[in-house]
């Protein structure tokens, strides 16, 4: 019996190559009571972290699994995980922009 691993491989690519970590990320502190106690600085920053780190990963798990080619040396792993946090961070903002922001 095989185990049909497209659908793993699927979701981590989407959190790292899609709006999956942004909108993940979004989906959940929008839900948690402590995370809407805060001031709207502090929640963008928490916001921003969370989904980098969401985002980075699930590279690094995609990595791990053999879904994405893994970088040759220490320096090809920072350049890796900076351009993902960065891609994510990015789709996140545009995500919160439209659903938050486009409410006002």
């Amino acid at each position: 019996m095989g185990v049909d691993v497209s659908i793993l491989a699927a979701v981590l690519s989407w959190l790292v190559a899609g709006p999956g970590a942004g909108a993940l990320a979004f989906y959940v502190l929008e839900r948690l009571p402590r995370f809407q106690a805060m001031q709207p600085e502090y929640k963008r920053y928490v916001s921003l972290t969370a989904t980098a780190v969401l985002a980075m990963a699930a590279f690094t798990a995609a990595v791990g699994l053999g879904y994405h080619v893994e970088p040759v040396d220490v320096q090809g792993w920072l350049e890796a995980l900076f351009a993902v946090a960065f891609v994510a961070t990015g789709l996140g903002q545009v995500l919160h922009g439209k659903v938050v922001l486009g409410k006002r």
